[in-house]
């Protein structure tokens, strides 16, 4: 007579029986919280790749070069609160423009202020670089900052796990200064995002706008103006904040700069056009502050003056020796400030 059948579970383990573990189960079915559609590899543990606590010692260690970026930056900042409208406006587009040359889209300042005052574009350039800087240049000035929500700042319509795991940048980062906490949202970005093109253009920006005392004033922290240094990769945290603060000095004081030549160009033109009546010319130097290229249609929409009187204008401002026409074509002519380099 044969013995029953004995059930498994219910016999005892026999002592030269090895301990079953998850991995030999090869035949199961994988456990409702893993990824069905991952490969079946060894996973790497999740780790925390900016380390955070690094990145504090690190900010302690640099304190005198953190004090030097934020002193220049106060200044850029009290700066831009005593110039007149428009000027923001076209330290944007100098800042955007050298952000496309990092990136490798390369878009003049002339070209930019082409696309963003009247969608203008020449066959051979590349309509999404323009557009990648033209975003760039508004959201350095304009809108509500990061901290109002990163999809918003973004123009996206829903949270994706980026956004996530910049929240998460975010929160590691709280207590450190908003320049420091600048610099490690835009290396941890880009780990988050990477690749070329719009995603490197937008953890510049946003960094940029942060590191404006966490979004609140009117200024941006200038990256790119003097040099690709702030925005180099690799390294340790340390070295990667030694050169972030180092480039935002080196760059805010290259705006500054710009900004001082701009403001001498608009005394000297203010004062020559003291004898001349009506309001068309003034206002035609403030579009000129505004604007690095500037066409006739856009001289109009900013004086609200008629096209004859804004052609005229243009002319005196020419023979006083304060703009030049760039194009040297009798139509469709071009006009700049003749800023002294």
């Amino acid at each position: 007579m044969k013995r029953p059948l004995l059930d498994p579970e219910e016999t005892q383990p026999s002592l030269y029986d090895p301990t079953p573990v998850d991995e030999d189960l090869w035949f199961a079915g994988p456990d409702l919280e893993d990824d069905v559609f991952a490969p079946p590899l060894p996973r790497a543990e999740r780790t925390d790749l900016l380390r955070v606590v690094e990145w504090r010692r690190a900010e302690a260690a640099l304190a005198a070069d953190l004090a030097r970026a934020t002193q220049r930056l106060g200044a850029f900042e009290e700066r831009l609160r005593r110039t007149p409208a428009g000027v923001r406006e076209r330290l944007a587009v100098l800042e955007a423009s050298e952000l496309s040359w990092w990136a490798g889209d390369r878009v003049t300042p002339d070209r930019l202020s082409l696309w963003m005052s009247l969608r203008l574009s020449g066959a051979q350039e590349d309509s999404l670089a323009l557009t990648r800087a033209g975003w760039a240049a508004r959201r350095l000035v304009s809108g509500p900052g990061p901290e109002a929500g990163l999809a918003s700042f973004l123009g996206r319509g829903e949270t994706t796990e980026r956004m996530m795991d910049w929240a998460e940048i975010e929160e590691a980062s709280a207590g450190m200064h908003p320049i420091s906490r600048a610099a490690m949202g835009f290396h941890g970005w880009s780990q988050i995002a990477g690749g070329p093109g719009s995603a490197r253009i937008e953890a510049a920006v946003v960094a940029a706008r942060a590191a404006g005392t966490s979004g609140q004033s009117e200024a941006f922290l200038p990256l790119a103006s003097g040099g690709s240094t702030a925005l180099r990769p690799g390294g340790s945290p340390e070295e990667r904040l030694r050169r972030w603060y180092a480039g935002a000095e080196r760059a805010t004081l290259a705006l500054l700069r710009d900004l001082d030549r701009l403001e001498d160009w608009r005394g000297r033109a203010l004062d020559d056009i003291a004898s001349l009546s009506g309001r068309t010319a003034p206002r035609l130097i403030q579009a000129l502050c505004r604007w690095p290229l500037l066409s006739v249609p856009v001289a109009e929409a900013e004086t609200g003056a008629s096209r004859a009187a804004v052609q005229r204008n243009l002319e005196r401002l020419a023979d006083l020796g304060l703009i030049r026409e760039v194009t040297g074509q009798e139509r469709f002519r071009l006009w700049t400030a003749a800023v002294q380099k």
